[in-house]
C-alpha cells in the first residue's frame, strides 16, 4: 500500500474526512515518523511495531559490474519489530484480530 492509498481508505472509512485532508493527515504521520528516526529516537505504534536504527557494520563488498572490492562504511539502518497482533493477524492470513487479548502474550 502506498501514501495515497491509505490516503484514500482513511477518506472512505470517516466520511467527514476529505480526501485531501486524509492526505495531509498520512504526509504529516510520516514526516513525524522519519524526522523522529532522523534523531535517532525509537518509534512505537501499539498493535503494529516499532521502529528502531540499529547501526550497520562497515564491511568489504564486491561491485557486480566488475568484481572490484569496494569498501562499505557503516552506517545506521532502520529496524522494524511488529507487534504482537500485527504478527497474530499475518499469521492467521487476515483474519480478524480482535480476539487477541493485548495483555496475553502469544507464543509462536
Amino acid at each position: 500500500m502506498v501514501k495515497s492509498e491509505l490516503a484514500l481508505r482513511l477518506a472512505a472509512r470517516y466520511r467527514h474526512l476529505v480526501h485531501k485532508d486524509a492526505q495531509i493527515a498520512v504526509d504529516l504521520i510520516v514526516f513525524a515518523l522519519v524526522d523522529a528516526l532522523g534523531h535517532h529516537r525509537r518509534i512505537e505504534l501499539r498493535d503494529f511495531g516499532s521502529f528502531t536504527l540499529r547501526q550497520r557494520k562497515a564491511r568489504k563488498a564486491r561491485n557486480p559490474k566488475t568484481g572490484e572490492a569496494v569498501y562499505v562504511p557503516s552506517k545506521p539502518m532502520v529496524y522494524f519489530r511488529p507487534g504482537v497482533v500485527l504478527k497474530h493477524r499475518v499469521n492467521e492470513g487476515g483474519a480478524s484480530a480482535a480476539g487477541v487479548n493485548r495483555t496475553e502474550r502469544i507464543t509462536p
